[in-house]
């Protein structure tokens, strides 16, 4: 072989192999985990359905086994309220805090509860505080409306359902009342039936 033809040969295979080099990168990013999808897409829009089984939850939760209790995180985007009121015991924190998950409940309105009214309460600045004077002048007077919840329990590792419950709305007036919520405000769910309805799932013994 001449020298000529050694040389174009040497640089034809140095080529091949930083082109086979190349293909085998562009395999190895095509095959790289996409990255999790945001954990405010967990639940389901409606009850009953599939929560997302790919989220951050898949790696920042832990599984939902052993003993309780197991901390829960309520997903509230679907209502109109932004808080619930449960034992610190059955917590998770927020933002990879521990305890970390183990349930994430999704909220909802019972759609079939009529949103009839109930009565009517005065919110000055907003709050209701049946304890201190208001003044009637300055204050809002805010329908109460009718509701009920259902609450969707998954495994937060896995998005596995673990159960479904339903909890009727509280006689007493929510504290707040958001301007950006309209005229009316509808009941906030009954925290004593919440918690009986929600103790078997958070308290109970989980097997592997």
């Amino acid at each position: 072989m001449r020298r000529s033809d050694r040389g174009a040969f040497i640089l034809g295979g140095v080529g091949l192999v930083v082109i086979l080099g190349g293909v085998q990168v562009v395999a190895w990013l095509d095959d790289a985990p996409a990255p999790p999808a945001p954990e405010s897409e967990f639940c389901p829009d409606r009850p009953n359905g599939a929560a997302r089984p790919d989220t951050g939850y898949r790696e920042a939760a832990e599984p939902y086994r052993g003993d309780g209790p197991h901390p829960v995180y309520f997903d509230l985007r679907h209502v109109e309220f932004g808080r619930v009121d449960i034992p610190d015991g059955w917590k998770a924190g927020s933002d990879g805090a521990q305890p970390r998950p183990r349930l994430i409940a999704c909220v909802y309105r019972d759609d079939t509860t009529p949103p009839q009214e109930i009565r009517t309460r005065l919110y000055s600045s907003y709050v209701h505080a049946p304890d201190l004077p208001v003044d009637t002048r300055k204050a809002q007077k805010v329908p109460l409306l009718k509701a009920g919840y259902v609450i969707g329990l998954y495994e937060a590792k896995t998005a596995t359902p673990v159960g479904r419950i339903q909890v009727p709305g509280a006689d007493r007036c929510p504290m707040h009342y958001r301007p950006d919520s309209g005229t009316s405000i509808f009941q906030e769910p009954d925290t004593r039936k919440l918690h009986a309805a929600l103790r078997p799932y958070v308290e109970r013994s989980v097997g592997a």
